[in-house]
């Protein structure tokens, strides 16, 4: 009975995964949520382009995601991250904004003007190795009560490095 239920559980992942189509996003096109808001958030990952790590069972991208507003004091009402498939960008996850103050040290989700705030160990981790694309999005609003946002594309590899 345990084989039959692990066979199960492997065609149903494989079933998943087989009909998802990954690509590489080849146009412009944004999010609905963001194709409207001037992109005032300067975001950056490093690096751009990640290759896997394997650690015991599971495959690691590791990466760091780094944030910073110019122009002035923004607060950060939303952030979260779209990944690229079946030809166009999916909402993986929106973040509580307490996790914003966590992982990139903020305090109450304010970004001061020209300081740079980072996330050290942003990592992607799964336990198959495929590639595909991801979309870190920030909205915020400015001192003035304008919506921004900020955003950056990120590509993990199907190449392992060990």
């Amino acid at each position: 009975m345990k084989k039959a239920i692990l066979l199960c559980a492997v065609m149903y992942k494989f079933l998943l995964t087989a009909q998802t189509k990954y690509g590489t996003p080849i146009n412009d096109k944004l999010p609905e949520k963001l194709s409207s808001l001037r992109r005032a958030i300067s975001v950056k990952n490093f690096p751009k382009s990640i290759d896997a790590i394997k650690i015991d069972d599971r495959y690691y991208w590791k990466h760091n995601t780094a944030i910073l507003c110019k122009e002035s004091e923004i607060t950060i009402i939303e952030y979260g991250a779209y990944l690229f498939y079946n030809d166009t960008w999916n909402l993986r996850k929106s973040y509580p904004l307490k996790e914003l103050n966590k992982n990139f040290k903020t305090k109450k989700q304010v970004m001061k003007q020209s300081q740079p705030y980072t996330w050290a160990n942003n990592w992607r981790t799964d336990d198959a190795l495929f590639g595909g694309w991801a979309m870190w999005y920030f909205i915020g609003i400015t001192e003035d009560g304008e919506t921004v946002c900020g955003y950056e594309k990120i590509e993990t590899t199907d190449k392992l490095l060990n």
